[in-house]
């Protein structure tokens, strides 16, 4: 067990002086340097270590010996020696030279103090000896010639009696001589020695290094090679797997993706298909290769491809485009990307195109076209509704006196006058330009009030005796008009007048197209939707009343298709007829009746088909001509509001015919000023003034003056919100201008009953 201990111990006590004498920042493969630092460190551990011992005695003696110097030189070299063992991040230099002078000094200190038989002349042999180990040969000659110089100088001081030592000797000169002379060559044996085993060891240490270094390389370079071989190996390995793995990849990426991947000739042959390719064209492999491409695509396609497949002759060699190709189920869209494959010489051999199916897209753009389109088209319809609305508006305020007045004039005229004939020619006259405004006005959008219910049938069998059927039959000779009425027709909710006049414009139109003898055909049916249908517009499901009128003429092109229900659009000879708004009135009547319009146009003739949403309700009762007497006022007071003065001359002139008290004011601000100052049992309200407010906004304010004031509502406009709005506070019928005695007198008679 204590031999156990002692092991411990020493192997601790080993450990620690390698630490402490080995330096942190070299290591034993920096050769000589390593091993001079660490014998440093070894000479200043020693010092710090075992110099303290010898510095307490010398110091002790010198003191007792009265040698003061002595003892602070030891004191002041011991202090150095423990800063240089612990600072060691001085240069080696500096330290190295600071040991070997600390030798040196040492050896001249006891020297002359106590003598050659003290420890001085070992000093002086040491020193050299430390900085030939140290410093190596060169400095350690110099440390000899230094040693050299001290001895000839201490004998020069003894032989001139400026030194002596405290005992007596004979001949002490000739004694020094010797003394010194042996003391030289034996130091000088060992200090060259010593550089020479240390230069020696140095060389061997550098030249072990380089066959090292030598050796590491031709090593490194050894496992480069090893390493590069195997790494070249491996590559090879893992681009043989890469290529297998690759093509099977591709294989599996081809025959099972959802595109269709061929190799083509130039010659337009097929030189690969995909199985993807062969399903969805219906055939096998071998009924595919060697066959040419080309008659698979569209007739209509087939130009604008071989046109594009021709940028494969040139960089990058690529091409793309849409064509349509003949599958088994049918003609279907498909989008190709195509890449040249070129020969050894540059030249395009063959190439090679990926295609989808584009069918669902290409539908999808179609469907979304035709929304933009028909969304353009209600646009520019709506444009041009307000347009129309607008100067129908003004065209009636004009034509109001050419049409109101003559009935005025023939109510005080006698049967027999001679005028009563030329002034029916300009009330009939201005009746007609009425009917022009009200085709302006139908392209208006919401015009179409006042509906009841109603058969298409009588509405088709009114026109058929009507004035305006007879006359196209007498301006259209050859041309045989038919009709198939269905007796079963569910009923609608229409405007009669609005009907017919859509009924006369498609008939009208009709018969024109028809170049010489030819047919026209009026028919009449009940439809029932169970999906939607798409037509010139989509129809949704529903039950319909379904007009059709077809013609046996030229057609329709499709360029023309697009445009026939804009306003003024026509290729009518002029003045033959109409003024192109025949078809813009269809187009909006059966928008304000919520319906849908078909047509079906070939070189065989065109059909159009009006679509309207029936009723189940039961046709009302027809009603019968008023009387003028029924109409007659007993002088109730009419006020009359509107800002044209001549409208105002009318209406008061047809009021005070009928027995009316008429009063008038020119803006909605004097009307309300009016009804503050006197009360009226009735209001005519013009809805649209330029001066000022508008109609409803003076029945507001009149109605918070007099709650429940009595008002009929007048306008040249199609009926607005803005007029709904004011029915919903309290005033009565709308009637549209111009004016005529029946119009006005009826309106104005049941809105005072009320």
């Amino acid at each position: 067990m204590f031999n156990s201990i002692r092991k411990d111990y020493s192997l601790k006590i080993k450990t620690f002086l390698i630490k402490v004498t080995t330096p942190s920042d070299l290591t034993d493969e920096e050769g000589i340097r390593y091993w001079q630092e660490r014998l440093l460190l070894v000479f200043l551990f020693a010092g710090v270590v075992l110099g303290f011992v010898v510095c307490l005695a010398s110091v002790a003696l010198s003191i007792k010996e009265d040698l003061w110097g002595v003892a602070v030189v030891d004191t002041i070299i011991y202090a150095w020696v423990v800063v240089l063992f612990f600072c060691r991040s001085f240069p080696f230099v500096i330290r190295a030279v600071s040991v070997s002078l600390i030798s040196y000094v040492l050896g001249m200190v006891l020297l002359l103090t106590i003598g050659p038989f003290g420890g001085g002349p070992v000093w002086l042999f040491v020193f050299p000896v430390i900085v030939a180990i140290l410093l190596g040969l060169r400095s350690a000659l110099g440390a000899l010639a230094v040693n050299a110089g001290t001895v000839i100088l201490i004998g020069i001081l003894l032989q001139s009696g400026y030194m002596e030592w405290d005992y007596s000797t004979t001949n002490p000169v000739e004694k020094w001589i010797v003394i010194s002379l042996n003391f030289m060559l034996l130091n000088s044996i060992v200090t060259i020695s010593i550089a020479v085993i240390s230069g020696r060891i140095q060389g061997l240490l550098n030249q072990q290094k380089s066959m090292l270094v030598s050796l590491e390389e031709k090593h490194s370079e050894l496992l480069e090679s090893n390493f590069q071989l195997k790494r070249e190996m491996v590559e090879r390995n893992q681009a043989e797997d890469a290529l297998l793995e690759s093509e099977e990849k591709y294989r599996l990426l081809v025959e099972n993706q959802n595109d269709l991947v061929v190799k083509v000739d130039k010659k337009w042959r097929l030189l690969y298909v995909s199985p993807k390719y062969c399903e969805t064209y219906g055939k096998d492999e071998e009924e595919l290769l060697g066959k040419n491409i080309l008659p698979l695509v569209h007739e209509e396609d087939r130009s604008r491809i071989t046109k594009s497949l021709e940028r494969l002759h040139y960089p990058p060699y690529t091409a793309q485009h849409e064509e349509r190709n003949l599958t088994k189920d049918g003609w279907r869209w498909f989008s190709w990307v195509a890449k040249g494959l070129l020969n050894e010489e540059g030249q395009l051999e063959a190439f090679v195109s990926v295609g989808r199916d584009i069918t669902d897209r290409k539908q999808t753009e179609e469907e979304k076209q035709a929304l933009e389109n028909q969304l353009q088209r209600s646009q520019k319809m709506e444009a041009m509704g307000l347009m129309a609305g607008g100067v129908a508006h003004d065209l009636n305020n004009i034509l109001s006196g050419i049409v109101s007045y003559p009935e005025l004039i023939l109510m005080d005229l006698p049967d027999d006058s001679p005028l009563r004939k030329p002034i029916k020619t300009i009330q009939e006259s201005g009746m007609k330009a009425v009917n022009v405004v009200s085709d302006l006005l139908t392209i208006a959008r919401g015009v179409a009030i006042g509906k009841e219910v109603l058969s298409l049938n009588s509405i088709v069998e009114e026109y058929l005796s009507s004035a305006e059927h007879q006359k196209l039959k007498t301006v259209s000779p050859i041309v045989t008009f038919k009709f198939q009425l269905d007796s079963e027709l569910l009923n609608i909710n229409c405007s009669p007048p609005h009907i017919k006049k859509t009924l006369m414009n498609l008939v009208a139109n009709a018969s024109e197209a028809i170049e010489g003898a030819g047919t026209v055909t009026i028919s009449t049916e009940s439809r029932y939707l169970d999906e939607p249908f798409k037509a010139y517009e989509e129809v949704k499901i529903g039950e319909y009343s379904v007009l059709s009128v077809t013609d046996d003429g030229t057609g329709i092109s499709p360029e023309d298709l697009e445009k026939i229900f804009e306003p003024f659009y026509t290729k009518k000879v002029m003045g033959r007829s109409g003024t192109g708004l025949g078809l813009a009135i269809v187009w909006n009547m059966v928008q304000d009746h919520q319906g849908y319009i078909n047509v079906m146009s070939s070189e065989k003739g065109t059909i159009f088909e009006l679509y309207f949403p029936v009723t189940r309700e039961e046709v009302a009762a027809a009603k019968e001509n008023i009387p003028l007497e029924d109409y007659l006022g007993q002088g109730e007071k009419i006020l009359v509001v509107d800002d044209e003065e001549r409208q105002i001359e009318i209406a008061c002139g047809m009021l005070t015919k009928l027995g009316y008290n008429a009063k008038s004011v020119q803006s909605g601000e004097e009307a309300i000023e009016y009804v503050k100052k006197h009360s009226v049992d009735l209001m005519v309200l013009d809805m649209v003034m330029h001066k000022g407010i508008n109609g409803r906004e003076t029945y507001e304010k009149i109605i918070s003056i007099h709650p429940g004031q009595k008002a009929i509502i007048a306008s040249g406009y199609a009926k607005t919100k803005e007029v709904e709005f004011t029915q919903k506070l309290g005033a009565g019928k709308y009637i549209k201008k111009p004016y005529t005695l029946e119009k006005i007198g009826i309106a104005v008679k049941e809105e005072l009953e009320k």
